[in-house]
């Protein structure tokens, strides 16, 4: 497996559901993440399932594309849980690499804490990007509402609240 740097900044690994619901959004956000927050790396499966996005696309995003060893696929064969297989390819990626997962998916973030792997939810980047001073409060949430229209699942009204909230404690002052 291509391995990204340790010593830099940290690595973030986006599953399938935050990859899409940033190119239903704002493409552009991870390109800011990769500036001001960390390294944006997804797997060449979970790439190879998101349709509109090539890995022509990812230089420009500043997004790595890590492509997956067969021992990988294999231990990620063997983990128990309910997760799809490419969800449990996310998980042993960032618990081997010490990688953060960012997903939203209820079933992967729970088994992610459970093992001890970091995870984030995906609209916490673009809280990020806001208190780096890369996004405004305002264009911030024109992008969270556009992930809840496409994916009400998962961006539902309880994901955008806890995300306003957040942006307000940066003292933003508006949402």
């Amino acid at each position: 497996m291509g391995h990204l740097n340790r010593s830099a900044a940290p690595v973030l690994l986006v599953d399938a559901d935050v990859f899409i619901d940033y190119r239903d959004s704002d493409l552009e956000v991870l390109k800011l993440v990769g500036q001001h927050v960390g390294r944006v790396a997804v797997l060449a499966p979970v790439l190879d399932a998101v349709r509109g996005v090539t890995r022509a696309d990812c230089p420009r995003l500043s997004v790595s594309v890590v492509e997956v060893a067969t021992s990988l696929l294999l231990r990620a064969g063997s983990v128990d849980t309910d997760v799809s297989f490419i969800d449990r390819l996310c998980f042993v990626t960032c618990r081997e690499e010490g990688w953060t997962c960012v997903t939203n998916d209820p079933a992967l973030r729970r088994l992610c804490e459970r093992r001890g792997v970091r995870v984030r939810f995906g609209l916490r980047l673009l809280v990020d990007v806001v208190a780096a001073g890369a996004v405004t409060p305002q264009r911030a949430a024109v992008i969270a509402h556009k992930m809840q229209e496409s994916n009400p699942l998962h961006v539902n009204e309880r994901v955008i609240a806890r995300f306003k909230n957040e942006l307000g404690r940066l003292g933003t002052g508006s949402t």
